[in-house]
């Protein structure tokens, strides 16, 4: 490796933890020592990366400590690499046992799939260990049919869905999560996704059960923002309780045009609108968040990579 670049490398790094750094002052977060772990992972990544925080609001109650991180030029199988070392770096130097059982059954069936683009890996910490975990997600080729996937993810899951929504999971999924939780547990989250009304660009293949899915169920509201997001993508959790939106937007000033926030949120959209070089924000609530005057409990991202790039769509 030549010094310049050496020097970019490391410029790259730098960069990465002044923005994780600068996020956590903001929101006045603790430096918890598995958080150190994950920042070590982090700058450990040679190459262009990719950062995203998410702040959960949740009444007066902020938690900020949620980080996921992509290697954009590890694809899979190779980028699982990256959360295998930061898995068992935790495992050793917090003594604790990570649960890794649904995530290797899935690996082991899927290790080889063109139809996975790569994995992010990730950190959420909450002030109870149970809540808190370890997250690998796998981002899926969009252009292709995610189906087999999501037949492995949906075993691993143990849900049982209606045939509507089980059409739209095995057609419209664009993610498979696996989180593994600190005190031993683990579970699988299935995302499915279609193009907004701003998203022209993006491979027509998702979203063609999801969107006349979204037009039946949910109320005009939420098709307001559906069409005027560049990607919306929703969580139907197993235990049928209310799914999770998560409308992704290019301009983060558009979201003030169909929600309020309360002050926690407030805060945390005035940070980061402050923010240079933001690519893209999204912003997760359920459905009946959307009929009180002010959003109260939601989940807030943004996302900057190493270098400068706005989200296409």
């Amino acid at each position: 490796m030549n010094l310049t670049r050496i020097f970019k490398q490391n410029n790259l790094r730098e960069h990465r933890l002044q923005f994780m750094r600068i996020h956590q002052d903001a929101f006045d977060l603790e430096p918890i020592f598995i958080l150190s772990l994950f920042e070590e992972a982090v700058q450990s990544m040679e190459g262009a990366c990719g950062v995203e925080p998410t702040c959960h609001v949740e009444g007066d109650q902020l938690f900020a400590t949620d980080y996921q991180v992509s290697h954009e030029e590890h694809t899979w199988p190779s980028s699982l690499n990256d959360a295998v070392k930061l898995l068992n770096k935790v495992e050793s130097r917090v003594g604790i046992k990570l649960n890794r059982d649904l995530l290797q059954q899935f690996v082991e069936v899927h290790i080889g799939s063109h139809k996975i683009t790569n994995n992010t890996i990730g950190i959420d910490l909450r002030p109870k260990i149970e809540n808190s975990c370890i997250k690998i997600y796998m981002h899926l080729e969009l252009a292709e049919d995610p189906e087999e996937l999501v037949r492995t993810a949906l075993t691993l899951d143990g849900g049982s869905y209606s045939p509507e929504l089980l059409q739209v999971l095995l057609k419209d999924t664009v993610l498979i999560g696996f989180n593994l939780f600190l005190n031993g547990r683990s579970d699988v989250e299935l995302w499915s996704g279609s193009p907004g009304g701003q998203g022209k660009d993006f491979p027509r293949n998702r979203g063609i059960y999801l969107t006349p899915y979204i037009q039946k169920h949910f109320s005009k509201k939420v098709i307001s923002l559906f069409e005027a997001s560049l990607f919306l993508i929703i969580h139907f959790p197993r235990t049928k309780v209310e799914p999770s939106l998560s409308v992704h937007v290019r301009n983060i000033r558009d979201l003030k045009k169909y929600v309020l926030f309360n002050s926690l949120g407030n805060r945390i959209y005035d940070f980061v609108i402050s923010q240079d070089c933001v690519n893209y924000a999204a912003l997760t609530f359920k459905e009946r968040e959307l009929n009180s005057y002010r959003l109260e409990n939601f989940s807030f991202s943004y996302n900057k990579r190493d270098q400068c790039q706005h989200y296409v769509g």
